[in-house]
C-alpha cells in the first residue's frame, strides 16, 4: 500500500472535504482527488462517494478509515517515542573556530539547563555542516553564513571583523585596497570566510589574484608564520599568536565581517533540548565573552 494515497484519502475523510483535506497538506484539490482514486484503484472499490451535495464515505471507505487511523495513530507514537530518544542526545555541528573558542561555554551553559544531555559535536566547512543539518545528521549547528535551503531556519548570532595577519612590513591599521598586490592564503572552497573574502574584494573591486588555498586553519597560521603570505582570521583565532610575535595584526578600516548563524531544520522548531541551544545561545554575553577583544 502507498502510504501517501493512504493519508490523501485519511485526510480527506477526516475533515469530510477535499478543499479542507488540501489544505491541511498543502496540495491542490486535483492532486489530492488523484490520491484517492489510485488507492481505490488499488484494491479496486470506491471509498469515497462523490456528490456535490454531500461528503459519504462507503461501506469499504468506513473499514479503510478505521484503520487508517489506527495506521497513523501508530506513526504518531512512533515519531513520539524517536523524538523522546531524540531529546537525550543533542548532535551540534559548526566550524573548528566556533568550536574551539566558542562552543565549550555555549555547552556549560546548556548542561545546567539539561542535566541529562549528551552532545556530540561535529566539525567541518560551513556548507560541509549545513549538508549534514539537512540531512538530519545535526540537529543543530553554528555556522558562518552560507545559502540556506527552505527547509532551514536560521538566526544571526554574530558578525565578527576578520583582521590580517602577515610577517610582511604594513600599517597597523589600513584599508583593503592598500593590501592588493600581497600574496594571501585562502580556505578551501566551502568555508564562508573565503566566501566572504572573495564578495568582500569583489565589491570593492580589488584584484585576488595571487593565493594559496588550504583546508587547515592551523596550517595557514604557520604559512603565514613562514612569510608564504598573509591571511584574515577572525580575532580570537589569532590573538595569543600576535601577543607571542609570531606575526603581525592589522586591522581592516573597511572591515570585511562573517556572520555566524545558528541553523537548524524547521521541523526540529518543537525539540526540547534544540529549543534550549537557541535559548543559550540568545542568552550568552559576546560582548564581554573573549573572543570580542585580546586581553
Amino acid at each position: 500500500m502507498n502510504c501517501k494515497h493512504l493519508l490523501a484519502f485519511y485526510t480527506v475523510a477526516k475533515h469530510k472535504s477535499f478543499t479542507l483535506a488540501a489544505r491541511e497538506l498543502n496540495v491542490s484539490q486535483p492532486v489530492l482527488s488523484i490520491e484517492v482514486k489510485k488507492l481505490e484503484k488499488t484494491y479496486n472499490v470506491i471509498l469515497i462517494r462523490r456528490n456535490k451535495k454531500a461528503f459519504e464515505l462507503t461501506e469499504e471507505g468506513k473499514i479503510a478509515f478505521t484503520y487508517a487511523k489506527q495506521v497513523f495513530a501508530l506513526l504518531d507514537d512512533l515519531k513520539d517515542v524517536l523524538i523522546q530518544g531524540d531529546e537525550q542526545n543533542l548532535k551540534i555541528g559548526s566550524t573548528p573556530y566556533i568550536v574551539n573558542y566558542i562552543m565549550p561555554d555555549v555547552l556549560n551553559g546548556l548542561k545546567e539547563c539539561q542535566p541529562d544531555l549528551k552532545f556530540q559535536i561535529y566539525t567541518g566547512l560551513s556548507t560541509e555542516i549545513m549538508e549534514m543539518v539537512v540531512n538530519g545528521d545535526c540537529h543543530v549547528a553554528v555556522i558562518g553564513r552560507v545559502p540556506y535551503p527552505d527547509e532551514i531556519i536560521y538566526r544571526e548570532i554574530m558578525k565578527l571583523p576578520l583582521y590580517f595577519i602577515t610577517r610582511e612590513a604594513v600599517n597597523e591599521k589600513v584599508f583593503l585596497r592598500e593590501l592588493a598586490g600581497f600574496s594571501f592564503i585562502l580556505p578551501e572552497k566551502g568555508s564562508a570566510t573565503r566566501d566572504h573574502l572573495i564578495r568582500g574584494f569583489k565589491e570593492r573591486n580589488i584584484p585576488l589574484e595571487q593565493f594559496i588555498e588550504c583546508e587547515s586553519p592551523p596550517a595557514i597560521k604557520h604559512m603565514v608564520h613562514l612569510g608564504m603570505g598573509g591571511a584574515f582570521f577572525p580575532l580570537f583565532d589569532i590573538r595569543d599568536d600576535v601577543a607571542r610575535g609570531k606575526y603581525k595584526m592589522v586591522e581592516i578600516l573597511d572591515p570585511i565581517s562573517v556572520t555566524y548563524d545558528l541553523i537548524y531544520l524547521k521541523d526540529k522548531r518543537k525539540s526540547r533540548s534544540v529549543r534550549s541551544f537557541v535559548e543559550v545561545f540568545k542568552n550568552f554575553d559576546f560582548h564581554s565573552h573573549p573572543t570580542r577583544g585580546i586581553s
